[in-house]
């Protein structure tokens, strides 16, 4: 299951976490990677675990069953079922390059129609205001049942 703001990758036997958290329930022993950080269910029987990656923290709880936790630098722990432990995602040279890049998460909304931009209101406010009053200073005889051809009096 994935949560909302979350930004996740399926990659068949794992997901890839970029930003946000899932929830996974697996006897097939799917693993979840947050950066540098892997959890898996630590036997192949029915496992639930949760794994949160917000500004660079993993959050890893074990729910049903227990996981294997496995750093960047090769260090494997386990997680015993209704625990949690937390972790960093990147190594030092990786957190100076996601710091500097730039463009990060989904595209922000639209902004709105062209037609709701203030120069288009106005400009549509200053047609509608000159075709009125042009028709207010009409001159001409009018035209009712009452003086079909002559103007009333």
């Amino acid at each position: 299951m994935v949560l909302a703001d979350s930004l996740v990758k399926f990659e068949g036997p794992a997901v890839d976490i970029e930003h946000g958290t899932v929830r996974v329930t697996t006897s097939h022993g799917m693993a979840a990677r947050a950066g540098d950080v892997t959890v898996k269910p630590a036997a192949d029987t029915w496992t639930e675990f949760q794994v949160t990656d917000v500004d660079g923290r993993v959050q890893i709880a074990a729910n049903k069953g227990d996981v294997t936790v496995q750093d960047d630098k090769g260090t494997t722990t386990t997680v015993t079922q209704g625990q949690e432990t937390t972790r960093d995602d990147t190594s030092d040279t990786e957190k100076k390059k996601k710091k500097h890049r730039h463009g990060n998460g989904a595209a922000p909304a639209a902004g709105g129609g062209i037609m709701s931009s203030t120069p288009a209101v106005i400009g549509g406010l200053a047609i509608v205001g000159g075709v009125g009053v042009w028709v207010l200073v009409q001159q001409g005889e009018p035209v009712s049942p009452a003086c079909p051809t002559n103007p009333c009096q």
